[in-house]
């Protein structure tokens, strides 16, 4: 019976101390590093991946920054470029932001996402998504924007949230990427941390276990009698 109370007693006290729910799983070996901010120190590195082209036509491929997690990811089916050549090279770079979106704020870098020359994506025949991590998670979730070009206005896109931090979209254009924190959102962080409320449920809970932890101890056992 004491153990039981001991353990009851630890497994509140984390539940009410904990600002959100600890992941039980977040990715291979390691946790997600902190976001890598362009003009900051360590930046963000450059995405490229190569793949050769069958009859004109380009094969499977993954982009992934080498980030942990990788802060963008595209993945695209076989048939997803037709280019001139032997091989197509598809490259995401990181950038600072400069035009503000419609709405809300950017958040994180901007990614140009480049292919080789003569090279000509076909989205209505293949599948393909670009992922993007938000540097900061908030609630509503964060949207996808993309532009063409750089003199061109930001558009949403249809964004899906996927774990924590991740947003997916279909992946149907080169150009710009980014994440944009939609106006009026709160960081998650924020949201979950240990509000007025939250402080006193702890402190009544933890009361509360500390006099049944007393009452039980003196209870007297069956042997001592």
């Amino acid at each position: 019976m004491r153990r039981w109370l001991a353990g009851a007693l630890l497994v509140t006290l984390g539940w009410f101390a904990s600002p959100h729910a600890v992941p039980i799983y977040d990715g291979v070996g390691a946790p997600d590093e902190p976001y890598k901010y362009v003009g900051k120190s360590p930046a963000p590195a450059a995405a490229a991946v190569t793949v050769p082209l069958t009859g004109g036509s380009s094969a499977a491929l993954q982009l992934k920054s080498s980030e942990s997690g990788p802060q963008v990811l595209i993945d695209l089916a076989a048939g997803a470029f037709s280019a001139k050549g032997s091989r197509l090279t598809l490259t995401a770079t990181p950038l600072a932001g400069d035009r503000p979106p419609p709405r809300g704020a950017l958040d994180g870098n901007v990614y140009r996402v480049t292919a080789s020359a003569s090279a000509v994506l076909h989205p209505e025949t293949t599948q393909g998504f670009l992922f993007l991590r938000a540097a900061v998670m908030t609630r509503p979730d964060p949207v996808i924007v993309h532009r063409d070009s750089p003199t061109d206005t930001w558009r949403e896109i249809k964004t899906t949230r996927v774990g924590r931090d991740n947003l997916s979209a279909p992946f149907r254009a080169l150009g710009d990427y980014a994440v944009v924190r939609l106006p009026g959102a709160t960081p998650l962080d924020q949201a979950g941390g240990l509000s007025p409320t939250r402080m006193l449920l702890l402190g009544g809970g933890v009361l509360l276990l500390l006099v049944l932890t007393v009452l039980v101890l003196r209870r007297p056992r069956p042997e001592d009698t």
